[in-house]
C-alpha cells in the first residue's frame, strides 16, 4: 500500500490568501497529541500573483463589509434571524461572512 503524505497539498495552498508563504497547521498523532508545524516556503519573498492578489482583495473587501454590517443593529437582527434558521454554519460571523462573500461573487 502506498504511503500518503498529508503535507503535499500545502504547496498548492501556500500564499493564496496570506501575504507570506508560511503555512501553520496541526498534526494529530496516533497518541492524540497535537503538534504545531510551521512550513516556510521558498517563494516568501515573491510578490503575490494576480490571482492571489484578487483572492486577498475579495477577502479584505468582504471583511470590511462584515464589519460595516455589524455596526447596523437592524442588519444584525435580520442576519441573526436567518442564522437561527440554518444548520450549516456554527458561528454567526462565519455565516454573515459567507452571505456577503457570495453576494460579492454574484451568488445567493
Amino acid at each position: 500500500m502506498a504511503k500518503i503524505n498529508p503535507m503535499t497539498h500545502l504547496d498548492s495552498m501556500a500564499g493564496k490568501y496570506a501575504k507570506t508563504d508560511q503555512v501553520y497547521t496541526k498534526i494529530r498523532k496516533k497518541d492524540e497529541q497535537v503538534t504545531g508545524v510551521r512550513l516556510k516556503h521558498p517563494a516568501t519573498n515573491q510578490p503575490p500573483s494576480a490571482a492571489q492578489r484578487a483572492a486577498q482583495d475579495k477577502l479584505t473587501a468582504t471583511a470590511a463589509r462584515v464589519k460595516a454590517a455589524f455596526e447596523n443593529p437592524e442588519t444584525v437582527a435580520t442576519y441573526r434571524q436567518a442564522f437561527k434558521k440554518q444548520k450549516r454554519y456554527k458561528t454567526f460571523t462565519g455565516y454573515v461572512f459567507h452571505l456577503l462573500y457570495n453576494v460579492q461573487q454574484g451568488g445567493e
